[in-house]
């Protein structure tokens, strides 16, 4: 007899070929036929895809339904995350890939209990690092698709990672829906049972059993229900019925979950796989996508930067209290960025456009909260002094470049640091000395002063305001500090009238 566990899933790309919200709808409609019919039959069982992001996604147009899921959790009929999304390994930093699976353990575990998998089913390559992410995470199995090389010839393999790190890894021959035509719409109109139906149906099962039963040997076969986009046949639970039993084939409707854990995740006498898994040997893994819309890599580079480098640093060194909102949305948008279909730029340009949206509000949010901290310090510095901040929490020797109001009799500048301590500096440039000139009509010049915030023009604070009656010309002078004179812009505009 033939154990062959079937697994109803689907591949959800939250934004692809169709940007995020017209692919929301349609998850919406395929959720809420899983919940309904997994309330319905017991035996149903469904996977998620490993991501919370489309639970997430589902539950804010439904919300009504949390307990519904949780309780689907609960009972083992549906299993959700680890991740947040399924990233690209490669256009993220290793700090995202982390908080990837942070957040969506946490997501996960809110409903229940998550998936014990690090699954990956459809990521172009994999990281070397990966075994080592996943064990640190307390996973000792990881399953996926592509990257695999040739010399894996059996449906699972021992991962290591460049510290020695291993996982017990599931390999999908045939992909992750290499039973997802099984079930046809010719065959499943035929409802009655029917000994023809129920034959061809056979029939289709056992060669497929047949076409990957060197992959498996006396291992049960792991039938992968789904594709992309795509939810089970309604009357999947009776074909499967009328299908057990049937030419020596025993069928179990369960999750990913209960396939995986049902291994040992010591099994010896698998093959060792070493590092980076980038072959091509048994899929493609879509090389073009590293190059392709380049703006969106060097755009989450500089994203990441801000907020791993600058933002959380400066937070935790000198901001008051913790802006935690603000660094969960940073991150947030960055791992939701990483995605395989979206910082990829594989999708159409409005995807695209999304998510370099994304990507800048993260960003954004890394400079407010790294502002924030500055300033917090800056209101110990006088105002003719430059503030210098290292991120790092140790001392550290760099190169700053700074902007600084120079006058053109000047030959060098030092800057003195702790009093007494002198610093050569190198000139690179001197920026252009007249930011704007303009005329305008003597009763033009209340609009002329509208343009002044207190004393703040073109980003720079003024120091005074120079008035020339025979050239009838008014100068303002500014700079990056505004000196110690008085300046009253009323009075001025007075003066000026």
């Amino acid at each position: 007899m033939q154990d062959v566990y079937f697994v109803p899933h689907t591949h959800w790309d939250r934004e692809w070929y169709e940007p995020f919200q017209r692919f929301r709808l349609r998850l919406v409609d395929l959720m809420d036929d899983v919940t309904s019919r997994a309330q319905r039959e017991p035996g149903f069982c469904f996977t998620m895809d490993g991501q919370m992001a489309a639970v997430d996604d589902y539950l804010q147009v439904r919300p009504e339904q949390r307990e519904v899921v949780r309780s689907l959790v609960a009972s083992g009929q549906l299993a959700v995350g680890p991740w947040r999304v399924l990233l690209d390994e490669f256009l993220c930093s290793g700090e995202n890939i982390v908080r990837n699976l942070e957040m969506g353990w946490n997501g996960a575990s809110e409903l229940g209990s998550p998936m014990p998998v690090g699954y990956l089913p459809d990521m172009f390559g994999h990281c070397a690092q990966m075994p080592q992410i996943l064990a640190l995470a307390g996973l000792e199995h990881a399953c996926l698709w592509r990257g695999v090389p040739s010399s894996v010839d059996r449906h699972a393999f021992m991962w290591r990672a460049p510290d020695g790190t291993t996982v017990r890894t599931e390999y999908l021959p045939g992909g992750y829906g290499n039973a997802a035509d099984l079930f046809a719409a010719s065959v499943s109109d035929d409802l009655e049972g029917s000994g023809d139906a129920v034959s061809v149906l056979s029939s289709r099962l056992n060669s497929r059993v047949a076409r990957l039963d060197s992959w498996f040997g006396d291992d049960p076969f792991l039938a992968m229900y789904g594709t992309d986009h795509a939810a089970p046949l309604p009357t999947l639970m009776q074909q499967v019925a009328q299908l057990d039993g049937s030419n020596g084939i025993r069928i179990q409707v369960c999750t990913l979950t209960d396939y995986i854990l049902a291994r040992d995740p010591v099994q010896p006498g698998l093959p060792v796989v070493d590092g980076e898994l980038r072959s091509h040997a048994r899929a493609n893994i879509l090389p073009g996508v590293i190059s392709v819309r380049w703006h969106l890599k060097e755009a989450m580079a500089r994203a990441e930067r801000m907020v791993e480098r600058y933002a959380e640093p400066f937070a935790a060194l000198w901001s008051p209290d913790w802006p935690a909102a603000y660094l969960d949305l940073a991150w947030r948008r960055l791992v939701d960025a990483s995605c395989h279909d979206s910082v990829t730029g594989c999708g159409v340009d409005e995807t695209a456009l999304q998510v370099a949206a994304r990507i800048a509000e993260a960003e954004h949010a890394g400079q407010a909260v790294r502002d924030r901290a500055a300033a917090a310090v800056a209101r110990s510095v006088s105002a003719d002094a430059v503030l210098v901040l290292n991120p790092s929490p140790s001392p550290r020797t760099a190169l700053v470049s700074l902007d600084l109001p120079v006058p053109e009799d000047w030959p060098s500048v030092e800057l003195v640091i702790g009093g007494d301590v002198r610093v050569p500096t190198q000139e690179v440039e001197r920026n252009e000395r007249l930011l704007a000139d303009e005329q305008v009509e003597a009763g033009d010049l209340a609009a002329l002063f509208r343009r002044v915030h207190d004393r703040e023009l073109f980003g720079q604070q003024i120091t005074h305001v120079e008035l020339d009656i025979v050239e009838q010309s008014l100068t303002f002078h500014v700079a990056t500090g505004p000196g110690d004179g008085p300046f009253d812009v009323a009075a001025e505009q007075q003066r000026a009238a």
